[in-house]
């Protein structure tokens, strides 16, 4: 693998890393595993040379923000601009429909 997105954490992220290629990033963007990550450098077979690990934290409250814009949404001043909307198992064919293009606005997958 080359990059990874990673919103777990722990084991997962671990793990991600010790498949990347060389020169292939994880960028960690969560915790949702609340569980600490543990990284044997000195694993055998760890195929990632040059691979690296970023972290993406965000310290700025940011709730107020999305209250305002979810307040816009609610009054109908703000088009959220929606193009694709289905299930969380058709999470592919949204992917797909993203990178083809096919899609004008976000996708939106129901939980």
């Amino acid at each position: 693998m080359y990059g990874v997105l990673d919103s777990v954490g722990g084991r997962q992220l671990a793990q991600a890393f010790y498949r990347l290629e060389d020169d292939g990033v994880v960028m960690a963007i969560g915790r949702a595993a609340r569980e600490a990550t543990v990284i044997d450098f000195e694993l055998a077979g760890t195929r990632s040379a040059r691979g690296r690990i970023e972290n993406f934290n965000v310290t700025t409250p940011f709730g107020g923000d999305l209250a305002h814009l979810v307040g816009l949404l609610t009054a109908g001043e703000l088009d959220a601009q929606v193009g694709w909307r289905g299930p969380w198992d058709k999470t592919m064919e949204a992917a797909d429909a993203l990178l083809a293009r096919r899609v004008a606005g976000k996708a939106v997958l129901d939980l």
